[in-house]
């Protein structure tokens, strides 16, 4: 797979600055939420944690496909966000393994990322490379 990169006069490095900021703000988000040791939202039934963790992934992979864009990589980009998400799910897992009260699932993983792949289709969709 050959990864081709824009030249540093087509990147607006404000820009690209600006989308990683949100993108890490956003990790730091879910890396916040995982560490709360007993995170429930009441009212929904138990097994609704499949929907939750997929449309938390869904905006964490556009917001990589954009800031991957800004940064000037120009091919691959779905796959490169989608595995990102996808790879940011898995550390989520091994960090919610050892928050007491919290436990690591396969299922959870899977949700992440079809969450990453919704997410880095939408931003395929609307955002041209």
């Amino acid at each position: 797979m050959k990864i081709e990169m824009n030249s540093h006069q087509d990147v607006n490095f404000r820009s690209a600055i600006m989308c990683w900021i949100f993108t890490f703000g956003y990790m730091g988000i879910i890396f916040i939420l995982s560490s709360q040791q007993s995170f429930r939202i009441h009212g929904i039934p138990e097994n609704a944690d499949k929907v939750i963790h997929t449309l938390i992934y869904i905006p964490l992979a556009f917001l990589l496909y954009l800031s991957l864009r800004r940064s000037g990589l120009k091919k691959s980009l779905f796959i490169a966000a989608l595995l990102f998400a996808g790879f940011y799910g898995v550390t989520d897992e091994i960090h919610q393994y050892f928050v007491p009260g919290r436990y690591s699932s396969g299922g959870d993983v899977a949700a992440d990322f079809f969450g990453a792949f919704l997410g880095s289709s939408v931003a395929k969709f609307f955002i041209k490379s």
